[in-house]
């Protein structure tokens, strides 16, 4: 018996939401407090934290990135922050994303060299 076209739709979508599952178990969850784990990271980055505004504008997304030489999974959070410059004026809202490994916050986009969703 021939399959319908929609039949068809459904099971390849059903393999990619398998396969998908199977690839987000292999890697630790990101952290209930993911939010505030981002937050102290990204300041304990900054050279002047006072003042700074972190806003975690995304969900966590798994990624895949080179870090320190070290291919790792794990998932990434955007965030939108501004700081106070050198001249001691705040700037504008730059973009930056965490990334979490095993839990725990490990690098800033710009310390890794290739980072790409999953």
């Amino acid at each position: 018996m021939k399959k319908s076209p929609s039949a068809r739709l459904a099971a390849i979508c059903s393999a990619v939401l398998l396969s998908t599952a199977a690839y987000a178990g292999s890697v630790a969850p990101c952290p209930d407090d993911y939010r505030d784990q981002a937050s102290a990271y990204m300041l304990s980055r900054l050279a002047q934290e006072a003042g700074a505004r972190v806003q975690v504008v995304s969900e966590p997304y798994l990624v895949r990135a080179e870090v320190s030489g070290h291919d790792v999974e794990g998932w990434a959070v955007d965030l939108k922050v501004k700081a106070r410059q050198a001249s001691g004026v705040h700037g504008v809202y730059l973009p930056y994303t965490v990334i979490f490994v095993d839990g725990a916050p490990v690098a800033l986009c710009q310390d890794t060299s290739g980072i790409e969703r999953v």
